[in-house]
C-alpha cells in the first residue's frame, strides 16, 4: 500500500505546483501587459495587445503623447485552458468625463488562454454580455461653490457572469462605500470601472456612495463643468454608474432625490417637482420609460417658464438674455409635434424641456439627453432654408422623443431618423426643392468627412457623424425603394410599437409593410462601411453595371442621351456584383452619353460611365 499512497501524493503534490506554476506564469503575463499599457514602445504594445481595438487606442495615445496609467488588476477566474483577468488603466487627456470614456475602452475583463507557455489575451468581455442593470435610486447632493457631487446610488441588478459585475464610472470618484444586499462588498475600482464580487443568477441590491470633483476647465466642458454660477454634468461623464450607450441590459428606472442651495435651478432632462426646504432647494424626479444615463444642469440665473400643451408640460430654463423667446420656443415646439404626431404618431412620454448651457458661449443646440433639449448661451435657430444649406435643428432635436433604439446601430435608428424628421420638416414649410438641397449637403458631408470606406451605421457606437448623414440617405433611398406609402407605414409601425427598439424590429416594420423580407436590401446599407461604388459600360447591345466593393440591392436611374439628343431614362435592379442589361431600341451607336443617377436619388460613389 506505501507505494500506491506514495504516488497519489506525489500526483497529488505535482498538480498543486502545476496550478501554482500557471498563476505564477499568467501573473506574470499580467504584470507584463500592465507595464506595456503604460510605457511600452510600439513593439511591445503590438505583442502584448492583439485585439485591434485595445491595440488601437493605445497605439493612439502613445501618437498623441497622452499619458498612460496602469490601474489594478486581478486574475478573477482560472480554467483548464483560459483565464478571466480584470485589467484597468487611464488615458490622461483632460477632462475627467472624456477620460473615462476612453479608458472604457481598454478597462474591463479579458479572456487569456495559454499558447505555447505564455498567457495570451483572445477577447475583452462586453461590459453588458449577460448582466442586467434594472434600476437606479439616486441621492445626490450638488455643491456648486465647492464644484462637487455627493452621490448615493442604490441599484437593483441580476447577476448572470460568473465574474461578477462590472459598471462604468467617473474615474476620479471617490469611493466612501459600496453594498450588496446591506454587507460590504469586494470591490476593485481603477480606470473607470468598477468591479464588484457578485453571485451569478441572483438579484440582487447595489449600494454605492462616493463624491466627485467635477472639472471647471472652460476650454474643456463638453462632458463636465461645474463653476458657482452654472454647470452641468453629461451622460458621458460618466458622473453616475451604468453599463454604455445603446445596450438594453442597462435600460432602468431612475429616480432622483437631488438638493442645490436654493439661489440655483437645477433641470434633471425629467419630469420633476421642485420645493424650497430652509436654505435647500429639493428637487424629485422618475423617468417616464426605462434609460441609460441622466444628464444635469444648474444655474444661478434662470427663470423658469411652464408651458403646458394638453397633458404635455413644456419648460424653459433660460436667463432673461436666452433666445428665442419663450412663446417662440413654444410655437416652434407645437408646430413640430403636431406635424411629427400626425405622421408619424405619438411620441414617448409627455415632458420636454429647453436648458440654456452658458459654458458654450454660441448660438447652437447643442444635444438632447432624455427630455431635455440643450442650447448654447444664446440659443439657437428654429428652421433656415439658406441656399446651400437647409436645417431644422429644433425639429431634429424635438424628433428625439418618437425613437428610443439600443443595440447596434443605434445612433442610425437615433440620428439617422432624426435627420430624416427634419427633412420632413423642411418639406412641409418650404417644399421639394429645399429638401434635394438638404440632401445633397449631407451627400457631400458624407464624402467630405471620409466616412466612406472607414464607418459604418451598424457600429457607430462614438456617434461619429457617419449616422447623420448616411442614415438620413438610407432612409430616404428606402423610402423611394419600398414605395412612399409602404415605406411610411413601416416606419410609423416601428415608432409606435411597445417592444425594444432595435434593427431588428425596424427591419421586421418594414418587411410587414412591404409583405415580403427586406432584410437583404437593409443589412448591406448598415452594415456595410462603404456605399454603392458603381461603374457602367455599355458595349454594342448591352449595358454592363459594375459595383466595387461590398454588393448592395437597390435600383438605379440611368439616363441615355441619344444622338439626336432625346434623353431616355430607365430603371435597372442590381443586386450582383456585375450585372448585363440588354438596351432595347437602340445600340450603343445611337448614344451620345449617360448619366448615372441623373436625379441625385441615391448615395453612391459613381466610378465610371463609359462607352465602348
Amino acid at each position: 500500500m506505501k507505494p500506491v499512497l506514495s504516488l497519489i501524493a506525489i500526483l497529488f503534490l505535482s498538480s498543486i505546483s502545476l496550478a501554482q506554476s500557471t498563476a505564477n506564469n499568467l501573473q506574470h503575463d499580467v504584470e507584463r501587459c500592465n507595464n506595456a499599457f503604460e510605457s511600452g514602445t510600439i513593439e511591445d504594445i503590438k505583442l502584448n495587445f492583439p485585439l485591434v481595438e485595445q491595440q488601437g487606442i493605445i497605439l493612439a495615445m502613445q501618437k498623441g503623447k497622452y499619458q498612460r496609467k496602469k490601474g489594478q488588476s486581478q486574475i478573477v477566474k482560472v480554467y483548464r485552458d483560459s483565464a478571466l483577468v480584470l485589467l484597468t488603466g487611464t488615458f490622461v487627456i483632460g477632462n475627467s468625463g472624456d477620460e473615462t470614456d476612453y479608458s472604457n475602452i481598454y478597462s474591463g475583463i479579458y479572456v487569456f488562454k495559454p499558447v505555447k507557455g505564455t498567457w495570451v489575451m483572445t477577447s475583452k468581455l462586453p461590459v453588458d454580455r449577460l448582466n442586467h442593470l434594472k434600476a437606479h435610486r439616486i441621492g445626490l447632493k450638488i455643491a456648486p461653490v465647492d464644484g462637487t457631487i455627493a452621490v448615493r446610488d442604490t441599484m437593483e441588478i441580476l447577476t448572470r457572469e460568473k465574474y461578477g459585475f462590472l459598471l462604468s464610472l467617473n474615474h476620479r470618484a471617490k469611493i466612501e462605500n459600496v453594498q450588496l444586499n446591506q454587507k460590504k462588498a469586494y470591490f476593485v475600482f481603477d480606470g473607470g470601472i468598477l468591479w464588484v464580487k457578485s453571485s451569478a443568477g441572483m438579484k440582487e441590491q447595489l449600494i454605492l456612495a462616493y463624491t466627485l470633483k467635477v472639472d471647471n476647465d472652460p476650454k474643456n466642458e463638453n462632458s463636465g463643468y461645474f463653476d458657482s454660477n452654472f454647470g452641468h454634468v453629461r451622460e458621458q461623464f460618466y458622473w453616475h454608474p451604468f453599463f454604455n450607450f445603446s445596450s438594453s441590459n442597462d435600460l432602468a428606472d431612475f429616480q432622483l432625490l437631488a438638493s442645490i442651495p436654493s439661489a440655483y435651478h437645477v433641470a434633471t432632462g425629467l419630469r420633476q417637482t421642485d420645493r424650497i426646504v430652509d436654505d435647500q432647494r429639493i428637487i424629485t424626479a422618475k423617468s417616464p420609460y426605462a434609460t441609460f444615463a441622466l444628464s444635469l444642469y444648474y444655474d444661478k440665473e434662470w427663470e423658469v417658464k411652464t408651458l403646458d400643451k394638453g397633458n404635455y408640460k413644456f419648460q424653459i430654463f433660460g436667463n432673461k438674455t436666452f433666445k428665442p423667446t419663450s412663446d417662440t420656443l413654444y410655437q416652434s415646439f407645437s408646430k413640430t409635434n403636431d406635424l411629427l404626431i400626425e405622421k408619424f404618431g405619438k411620441p414617448q412620454g409627455n415632458y420636454l424641456c429647453i436648458v440654456q448651457n452658458r459654458s458654450k458661449d454660441f448660438p447652437i443646440w447643442l444635444n438632447r439627453s432624455n427630455d431635455m433639449i440643450v442650447a448654447g448661451n444664446h440659443g439657437g435657430f428654429i428652421i433656415t432654408n439658406r441656399a446651400m444649406s437647409p436645417l431644422a435643428p429644433f425639429g431634429h432635436e424635438v424628433a428625439h422623443a418618437w425613437t428610443r433604439p439600443v443595440g447596434p446601430a443605434t445612433n442610425f435608428l437615433r440620428e439617422g431618423w432624426a435627420s430624416f424628421a427634419e427633412a420632413y420638416l423642411l418639406e412641409k414649410s418650404f417644399g421639394d426643392t429645399t429638401v434635394s438641397r438638404f440632401m445633397a449637403n449631407y451627400k457631400s458631408l458624407y464624402f467630405k468627412g471620409g466616412f466612406d470606406g472607414k464607418s459604418s451605421l451598424w457600429d457607430d457606437a462614438s456617434n461619429n457623424g457617419v449616422s447623420y448623414y448616411k442614415g438620413v440617405w438610407v432612409l430616404y433611398m428606402l423610402r423611394d425603394q419600398l414605395g412612399k406609402a409602404v415605406f411610411d407605414k413601416g416606419l410609423k409601425a416601428f415608432i409606435q410599437s411597445k417592444k425594444q427598439m432595435d434593427i431588428s424590429l425596424f427591419i421586421k416594420s418594414l418587411s410587414e409593410a412591404a409583405g415580403t423580407d427586406v432584410k437583404h436590401v437593409v443589412e448591406p446599407w448598415i452594415k456595410s462601411k462603404q456605399v454603392p461604388h458603381v461603374g457602367a459600360l455599355i458595349t454594342e447591345k448591352e449595358l454592363s453595371i459594375s459595383q466595387e466593393g461590398d454588393v448592395f440591392v437597390f435600383p438605379i436611374d440611368i439616363a441615355f442621351m441619344l444622338q439626336d439628343n432625346r434623353i431616355v431614362r430607365k430603371t435597372f435592379n442590381i443586386s450582383k456584383s456585375l450585372q448585363s442589361f440588354q438596351l432595347d431600341g437602340f445600340s450603343k451607336n445611337d448614344i451620345k452619353s449617360i448619366k448615372i443617377d441623373p436625379d441625385n436619388k441615391l448615395l453612391i460613389k459613381i466610378m465610371s460611365e463609359t462607352s465602348l
